[in-house]
């Protein structure tokens, strides 16, 4: 909202290659064993090329358990096109001069059970932003 948009830019890539898939409700753990057994795509809506031609989380599971490196690279791409998405979302709601809302729902689909980290509290509270 102060006009920079900054990410790390290994992020998306570097949790990819160790199966995580990021979500609209925090991050998706694709080795774990929960997923050994999920038929369904890593997100619904998704426009990537895993959840747009629906490899499941346990075919993706499977191949991160046997190194096969086709699993990282359709979670690379599916971390990349949610932080697409998820910057077209944040200039959106800036252009709307809805940011403190967007940040607010955000929050609360990363952290739905429990508070948000206190450094993201401060963060937030830095650029009046109470969550």
């Amino acid at each position: 909202a102060l006009g920079v948009d900054m990410y790390d830019c290994v992020y998306p890539t570097r949790t990819a290659r160790f199966g995580v898939a990021l979500v609209d409700s925090g991050i998706l753990k694709l080795k774990s064993h929960e997923c050994s057994k999920d038929k369904t795509a890593i997100e619904d809506g998704c426009e990537c090329q895993a959840c747009r031609y629906g490899i499941s989380k346990s075919r993706l599971n499977g191949w991160l358990k046997s190194n096969n490196t086709l699993g990282a690279q359709l979670i690379t791409n599916h971390n990349l096109v949610y932080m697409k998405r998820l910057t077209a979302n944040m200039r959106k709601a800036i252009k709307d001069n809805d940011y403190p809302n967007f940040c607010r729902l955000f929050i609360k689909k990363q952290f739905p059970v429990e508070n948000p980290p206190q450094w993201v509290r401060d963060a937030l509270h830095a650029v009046d932003i109470e969550v």
